[in-house]
């Protein structure tokens, strides 16, 4: 392949936005210490807030680690991609039998280009477009779990929310329905009273607890989201670069008019031979026919002298 335009793409890997990701993971982490029972200022907020509703908090936190995982990969398979076009790039063996396995990001790019070595090492538009299309496809393919795990966190904060509320209103409920019923000293009822708001305020902890966690993971996917599609972009637009300077774009002026000119002169022919049907005059189907026979032929040649990939 060319490689004047080549050697002026620089492909950038995922290690900036991946060093993002682990930075702000450490943040996160170190946030969560001080708010733990493990940091030097002791702190039961997260503990209590998490035991509120260990089943949904559970949830959340599955869902949350699930998210920060897939991200990390998502940013992470650049790397292999952007080695492998550099591993192309600087082969010198014209057989490419020491390159890497492709990964499934660009495989079948990978197989255009190892095609258009054999066949003289340009691309065509065609090509160039198809490869393009496929790893835009598998990027944004590739991100819907990451967007769908932000979504989901906010929706489980959402149901610990309504579910608190929900064991909120019916625990007020029991209460209201309890000191309808009591009968005795003021004190004694006013003692009931608070014993019986312990339910009450469970359920706001529940509500409040799954918000927490719910929106916090989703805050903390989202931004791993973020930085994964920034790596992905960067490498598709480095990507699109590279191929605009091995694509063939050209074509052959002289062919190009002559073309034209013959095939004016069939128009020309062609209309002639038409007028010739509608007077009446002899063979005027058959001239048509030859006609559209010689216009489909220089068509064709028209088609075979453009540009090859």
């Amino acid at each position: 392949m060319s490689r004047a335009h080549d050697r002026t793409v620089r492909f950038q890997g995922s290690g900036g936005a991946v060093t993002n990701m682990v930075l702000f993971l450490g943040i996160v982490a170190v946030i969560v210490f001080y708010l733990s029972p493990l940091s030097p200022n002791p702190n039961p907020l997260l503990v209590d807030a998490f035991l509120a509703n260990p089943f949904l908090n559970g949830l959340i936190v599955i869902v949350l680690l699930l998210g920060i995982a897939y991200n990390l990969r998502q940013a992470w398979v650049i790397g292999p991609a952007v080695r492998w076009v550099n591993g192309f790039r600087n082969s010198v063996d014209p057989e490419r039998t020491r390159l890497p396995r492709p990964p499934a990001l660009i495989g079948a790019m990978s197989r255009m280009l190892l095609d258009a070595d054999e066949r003289g090492g340009r691309l065509s538009q065609a090509s160039t477009r198809a490869i393009l299309d496929s790893i835009g496809v598998r990027i944004d393919e590739g991100r819907e779990f990451g967007r769908y795990a932000a979504s989901l966190l906010v929706f489980l904060g959402l149901l610990g929310t309504f579910w608190g509320l929900l064991q909120t209103v019916n625990a007020v409920a029991e209460v209201i329905g309890s000191l309808s019923s009591q009968s005795g000293e003021g004190a004694d009822a006013i003692s009931e009273l608070i014993a019986n708001l312990n339910a009450p305020l469970s359920g706001m902890g529940t509500a409040f607890s799954s918000s927490l966690f719910g929106l916090g993971g989703s805050l903390i996917v989202g931004f791993l989201d973020i930085q994964a599609g920034k790596a992905q972009n960067r490498f598709y637009a480095d990507l699109e670069d590279w191929l605009s300077g091995i694509t063939d774009v050209t074509t052959t002026p002289g062919r190009t008019k002559a073309a034209t000119a013959e095939t004016g002169a069939l128009i020309e022919r062609l209309e002639i031979a038409l007028s010739r049907l509608e007077a009446g005059q002899d063979r005027g189907a058959a001239a048509i026919r030859q006609e559209v026979r010689d216009l489909g032929t220089l068509l064709t040649k028209g088609t075979r002298s453009g540009p090859q990939g």
